[in-house]
């Protein structure tokens, strides 16, 4: 090889090395690892004991795909690409954030959340089976 196909494999190795530092810098943290510093507890589940706004602190931390609330509870649903995190509690001793993988929003544990947060049912269900004999419900 001459030195002058040597200049160029060396920039080229040059360019991606400066293309992989400034990915390093960019690339945040997952969701998941930001919330295990910021709040204290273990296996997925953390205290946020008398804290508020810890729902809008985890969205400035990253911006979830959904975000949702249960009107029932007050309990916050944040729907991520690899997780869902749930902030229960917020503003009372008993607050945690709980950060679960997608298994149960997959499976339908979370459907009344809504079409973001998984699949949703067809439009054409009537919420039951058809019962033998009496027809359809």
């Amino acid at each position: 090889m001459s030195s002058r196909n040597y200049r160029s494999i060396g920039f080229i190795l040059l360019f991606l090395a400066v293309l992989c530092l400034f990915a390093a810098i960019i690339a945040k943290p997952a969701v998941g690892s930001q919330i295990s510093e910021r709040w204290p507890g273990s296996n997925g589940t953390y205290s946020c004991a008398n804290e508020t706004g810890v729902a809008d602190q985890i969205v400035s931390m990253s911006k979830p795909a959904e975000r949702a609330t249960d009107p029932a509870t007050g309990d916050t649903y944040l729907r991520y690409r690899k997780n869902l995190i749930i902030v229960q509690g917020e503003g009372t001793p008993e607050c945690t954030v709980t950060v679960e993988g997608l298994g149960r929003v997959n499976s339908g544990a979370f459907i009344w959340l809504g079409g973001g947060f998984g699949p949703s049912s067809p439009s054409s269900s009537s919420g039951g089976s058809s019962g033998s004999g009496g027809g359809v419900k």
